[in-house]
């Protein structure tokens, strides 16, 4: 008997036979592949463990310190048995179904003489594995010279379902053997979800013209529910209820096509923790089984172990009916080689995406990331709506100038969802653009010290602090930068919103952290000259919620230029464009004209790159590695993975112990007994700060940080534990290194 998974000291009568485990895994893998590619799943599935078949595998069985791998086997038999580039897909899939997908050769060797190395297995005849009879549906009508890219992608997602296949059928073994259980959770339908969502909305007052056009809006978006699946955009200024129409459309759509799940995407972490609780409370979820928030940062607080782990694999499949998550996890996971973040994928076909905030989409991997919304669509039967406040800039109409623009006509086309996106602007006016010229910081903090007060957004972290520090002595003052750990700007966001609805004359200074749909509002917003759709977001941050008769201020200025406080270069180049827009258009800077005048000037006729990933340092354009790759090669997973990063490496997090802000004694003290590195991973989530990793290692050279529990994690968390350091109101000053000399004896 050929055995695929052992239970030490019991007999092998209750081992799991590996005919047993290969035919589950094939079923589950033909499921989650359903709607793209179910047979070439089902052959992934019979074939991906045929490498324990090997004697000495079975001998590792009995005995852990064998090493054997097994992973060859598989690919190495799926590769030969029909050569060409599906079988050499195929063949990568299954040699990275536990280690990840790799690029085809290594060392210079072409993949298949990698695969010559390998054991030659053929399976037994009572495997029935199937052939490859039917094409699959991505693949469909395409010619020779445009399938490579959408084959690499098909790769992906097969990996997806293969993976979660085999994790969750050898899961689903051990927790037989075990004698455990596990009680799915009973998910609530789309239906019902809809039903709960129209309930919320009735109760909605409709009282005033902002919430009557609310209303119209919502209405008008969910009458478009019946169209086909495919691409839509979605266009509502600030204050228009975007958000819950987009949920609305959502489920509507998703009812009527037959479509699984509902996919918020949004920009930053913050943003993602207001929303998930929105919905939450329109959704009737307070226990959280409905929506799952999925992000690096995000907590589960209070529970045990065994539900922590059960949270942590939900978040891994996304198996829940609507999922809030970041544009990081979203974009980098469908570039992703590594099994975790690919284990998703698979869900996301025949799901309906909400791209919040579109036009935060980086610049550097605009083209590949809307490669992989194009081939959603159009391959895999999702529905993908772009939701921003202004036009999206990638359209051909627009003459975006590279071919992955997505368009109004065509056999693909770009539908709006919104009643008139231009009159819905002149109806939504709710602020008017003011030019100060140049303010220094002392000008800054003295308007903001008087009257009403107002919002500060500055281009960086130190020019923000030194804003504030002039403040300080100011009642009403607060602070917002990434300097502060989660906890902290949590608590000052709390504080603001409840203060300016008493109508307090709050004087907050921040960077643009605050500008992607957080829920403020200020009468005056100060706003740093940055590029155009910065300014349109500081906007959304004036006189939200037409509190105020008249319109709000929006004052735009030139920011002191002293040491430390440059922007980036992109930045300063953006605000260059940004200066000749609001000499264009002196009256109305922020309207759809001039936003796509900006656009025009800014990325499109300058054609910046938009396929700039690096590996190992050196530029690698995604869609040229993935179009050059061959048959005898394999695709390139491994390099788009290195190169598609949305946010460039180098920072790294310092938990902050102690103090108003850090990790409080008693939690720390829990910290000590937990096990588990992910579970520590995430009570320290809130207390951390990123630093640049120069800097970190810097302080942990001059003995300012202390390596927690180094023989369990390593050097994983590192701790500053001198609350002297963490400004109660700004946050940890790493990039003032002299402030920290004294203290570095």
């Amino acid at each position: 008997m050929i055995y695929a998974h052992s239970l030490p000291d019991r007999s092998t009568d209750l081992w799991e036979t590996l005919f047993d485990h290969s035919a589950a895994v094939a079923h589950a893998a033909r499921r989650n592949a359903a709607g793209f590619a179910p047979q070439m799943a089902e052959i992934l599935g019979w074939a991906h463990d045929l490498g324990k078949m090997k004697p000495r595998f079975q001998a590792r069985l009995n005995d852990p310190a064998i090493h054997e791998p097994h992973a060859g086997v598989g690919a190495r038999y799926l590769y030969f048995r029909q050569p060409g580039l599906l079988s050499t897909v195929m063949a990568q899939v299954v040699l990275g179904h536990h280690a990840g997908l790799a690029d085809g050769g290594d060392a210079g060797r072409i993949f298949q003489a990698r695969l010559e190395e390998e054991a030659e297995i053929t399976p037994p005849d009572d495997w029935n594995i199937p052939g490859m009879t039917e094409f699959p549906m991505p693949l469909r009508g395409l010619g020779r010279g445009e399938v490579n890219y959408p084959v690499t992608f098909l790769g992906r997602m097969l990996f997806s379902a293969l993976v979660d296949a085999d994790r969750s059928e050898t899961r689903a073994f051990y927790q037989r053997a075990e004698g455990r259980v596990v009680c799915e959770p009973v998910a609530v339908s789309l239906t019902e979800l809809r039903d709960r969502l129209d309930a919320h909305m009735a109760q909605m007052s409709g009282e005033g013209a902002v919430n009557a056009l609310r209303q119209d809006i919502h209405r008008h978006v969910r009458d478009r529910a019946g169209c086909d699946p495919g691409l839509f955009s979605l266009t509502v200024p600030t204050g228009g209820g975007k958000t819950l129409a987009a949920l609305g459309f959502a489920l509507d759509h998703a009812i009527r096509h037959g479509q699984a799940r509902v996919i918020f995407v949004i920009p930053y972490t913050s943003i993602v923790e207001q929303t998930a609780a929105v919905f939450r409370e329109v959704l009737g979820d307070p226990e959280g089984e409905i929506v799952l928030e999925h992000h690096s940062a995000f907590d589960w607080p209070g529970q045990g172990d065994d539900e922590a782990r059960d949270l942590k694999t939900a978040a891994e499949r996304w198996d829940r009916s609507v999922i809030v998550t970041t544009a990081v996890q979203f974009f980098e996971s469908l570039h992703a080689a590594r099994t975790s973040p690919c284990r998703k994928l698979h869900r996301i076909a025949n799901a309906v995406v909400i791209l919040d905030e579109a036009q935060t989409l980086p610049r550097h991997l605009l083209r590949p990331s809307l490669a992989a919304i194009r081939e959603l669509a159009r391959g895999y039967r999702s529905s993908l709506v772009l939701c921003t406040a202004t036009q999206p800039a990638v359209l051909q109409e627009d003459k975006f100038p590279h071919p992955e623009a997505l368009s109004r006509g065509g056999g693909l086309p770009l539908r709006e969802l919104a009643p008139d996106p231009a009159a819905l602007y002149e109806a939504l006016k709710r602020v008017r653009v003011e030019q100060a010229g140049g303010l220094d910081n002392a000008a800054l903090a003295g308007r903001l010290s008087k009257g009403e007060g107002g919002l500060a957004i500055l281009n960086n972290r130190r020019q923000a602090r030194a804003v504030f520090d002039l403040l300080r002595a100011c009642p009403h003052a607060f602070h917002l930068s990434t300097n502060m750990t989660a906890r902290h700007r949590r608590a000052v966001l709390e504080t603001v919103r409840q203060e300016l609805r008493e109508g307090a004359p709050v004087r907050l200074v921040s960077t643009s952290l605050i500008e992607a749909g957080v829920d403020v509002s200020f009468p005056t917003v100060y706003r740093a000259l940055a590029g155009l759709d910065s300014i349109v977001q500081a906007a959304g941050r004036c006189n939200r919620n037409a509190e105020r008769e008249e319109l709000g201020r929006v004052v735009v200025f030139e920011a002191e230029a002293g040491e430390g406080f440059s922007p980036p270069m992109e930045l300063q180049q953006m605000a260059e464009v940004t200066r000749r827009v609001l000499e264009l258009f002196p009256d109305d800077p922020l309207s759809l004209e001039a936003v796509r005048s900006y656009f025009a000037e800014v990325f499109w006729e300058k054609k910046q790159k938009m396929d700039a990933g690096k590996v190992d340092g050196r530029e690698y354009p995604i869609l040229s590695g993935i179009a050059e790759a061959g048959d005898k090669e394999g695709m390139p997973y491994g390099s788009v993975a290195k190169a598609f990063r949305m946010i460039p490496e180098g920072a790294l997090p310092v938990v902050i112990r102690g103090g108003d802000w850090g990790v409080p004694e008693a939690e720390w003290q829990t910290m000590q007994h937990v096990v588990s590195a992910g579970a520590v991973a995430r009570g320290l989530q809130s207390y951390q700060v990123q630093v640049p990793r120069q800097v970190r290692q810097k302080m942990l050279g001059a003995g300012l940080l202390a390596v927690l529990r180094p023989e369990e994690f390593g050097d994983q968390f590192l701790i500053l534990d001198r609350p002297e350091l963490y400004d109660p109101e700004t946050g940890l000053k790493w990039d003032d290194w002299d402030d920290l000399g004294f203290l570095s004896f």
